[in-house]
């Protein structure tokens, strides 16, 4: 199964994108209600800075600045003098009639602007800073200013509230659209999920893996559909393969076979002669290297295209070096090369004994054919983060670097191996059994002076299980 990467999940960046959406919906919605709010507010308290403006002018018509005197401090008495003043003033500027002003500091009360002819309205930050003051100015009559001031402070305290209810909404909605975007895009990406699974179960060879359509939208629904038609086929022509590959096995091997025990049918009468013998003893070596060819060649098909499915079980990788090691000692003594091994203990693996031994057995054979006599071979095995490798490491010809990118490919030989026998398939089907098990094959080669082929593997074997 693909790892999750929070980096690229798409389903991630979908909810991302919702919780985005959600916020900047709700942190704009909130501070237009703001807004509107505040406005609303203020011109409530304009309003009613006007209203009482016009019921003074109506007043110092009817009753005189000694009327006023007393209407303006039970303004006061009523409203709360650090609250509410109250005053009228000449042109000049000078004070005709005021409420109590004591709580409110002269300082602040000369910065009045009381130009103009049309009702002005400004303000005050009073001294304790955290409120401010709405002041009317406006004419009344000819001769005279009228001056309302009010304090803002409940309406203050009124948005501070609004504003601290305002973060827990929207902080809100970010959760709320993250948690809702991200169930929606679980919910849209779960068809993808389930195909990306399927596709790598076929990848993995079990080509009868389906995805099963569960209702997730039209969209989907047509890609899970028009997917299962493709492993479908790919199903059926990876089954005409394997027949068509049994029918070449068959067709092939079956006359050289034939040709074989002919052969060695006539070298056994002893009617041939001495040359007779020698060219039937040919033929039966020719026809071996055949069968043995075709036979690996197959091999690397199938186990390419995961129509060999691997025999998994437990193998513990320093009794499967050791094993290999043994059966090439007598090969190495005979050459006179040097063969030693670094095999420690490593943790048990899962995977196909077999297809593994015959692949450790390839690398180790291809480094005795190409080390010379007096050369040193060696074969080692390390464990590091979840995974094993073996490593095989020779004093040979090493391999030319024009070579280097292709000495797995089939019947690849470079120009220096060509006078030795084989057929360019060994590490072909090394790569493919590595591949099989979820792994792989490197080399390092220093053209002169040797190479080092490394087999890597997963712990956990991900490859076909059979």
């Amino acid at each position: 199964m693909p790892r999750f990467n929070s980096r690229r999940s798409f389903a991630l960046k979908l909810a991302l994108f919702y919780a985005l959406f959600f916020g900047v919906i709700s942190a704009g919605g909130v501070a237009l209600l703001y807004n509107l709010v505040r406005t609303h507010t203020l011109s409530e308290v304009d309003q009613e800075l006007l209203e009482r403006k016009e019921e003074i002018g109506l007043a110092a018509a009817r009753i005189g600045l000694a009327g006023l005197r007393s209407e303006f401090s039970a303004d006061s008495e009523a409203f709360g003098r650090q609250d509410y003043f109250i005053r009228m003033l000449d042109r000049s500027g000078n004070i005709l009639v005021s409420s109590d002003t004591s709580a409110w500091p002269p300082a602040l009360l000369a910065k009045i602007d009381i130009s103009g002819d049309d009702p002005q309205f400004s303000y005050l930050r009073l001294p304790d800073a955290r409120s401010k003051a709405r002041v009317l100015s406006a004419r009344i009559g000819d001769d005279a200013i009228l001056q309302l001031g009010i304090s803002l402070e409940d309406n203050e305290n009124f948005l501070r509230l609004f504003r601290r209810y305002a973060l827990i909404i929207v902080f809100s909605m970010l959760t709320l659209g993250t948690l809702i975007g991200w169930a929606l895009a679980r919910k849209a990406m779960a068809g993808v999920e389930a195909v990306t699974r399927t596709a790598a179960g076929i990848a993995g060879g079990n080509f009868a893996h389906r995805v099963e359509a569960a209702g997730y939208g039209r969209e989907i629904d047509d890609l899970v559909s028009t997917f299962n038609r493709m492993a479908s086929r790919v199903q059926s022509l990876m089954e005409q393969m394997r027949q068509v590959n049994d029918n070449i096995a068959h067709d092939l091997r079956s006359p050289l076979t034939r040709i074989r025990g002919l052969a060695e049918g006539a070298a056994m009468n002893g009617d041939l002669g001495h040359d007779g013998i020698e060219l039937a003893g040919s033929i039966v070596e020719e026809c071996d290297r055949l069968i043995q060819m075709i036979n690996t060649m197959l091999d690397i098909s199938e186990t390419e295209v995961g129509m060999q499915g691997l025999r998994l079980e437990a193998v513990e990788p320093a009794r499967l070096a050791r094993d290999v090691f043994d059966l090439f000692q007598d090969v190495a003594l005979d050459k006179g090369i040097h063969l030693s091994a670094d095999i420690p203990s490593v943790t048990a693996i899962q995977g196909d004994r077999r297809k593994l031994q015959r692949a450790l057995a390839n690398l180790l054979d291809n480094a005795l054919k190409y080390t010379p006599s007096d050369g040193e071979v060696k074969v080692s095995l390390t464990e590091d983060a979840g995974r094993i490798a073996w490593a095989v490491q020779d004093t040979g010809q090493g391999i030319a670097p024009e070579d280097l990118p292709h000495i797995f490919e089939r019947f690849y030989r470079g120009d220096r191996s060509r006078h030795l026998a084989g057929s360019g398939l060994g590490l072909s089907l090394v790569r493919a059994i590595a591949r099989a098990h979820g792994g792989e094959v490197s080399v390092e080669s220093r053209f002169g002076q040797g190479s080092v082929f490394t087999m890597t593997l997963p712990k956990q074997a991900e490859g076909r299980a059979h």
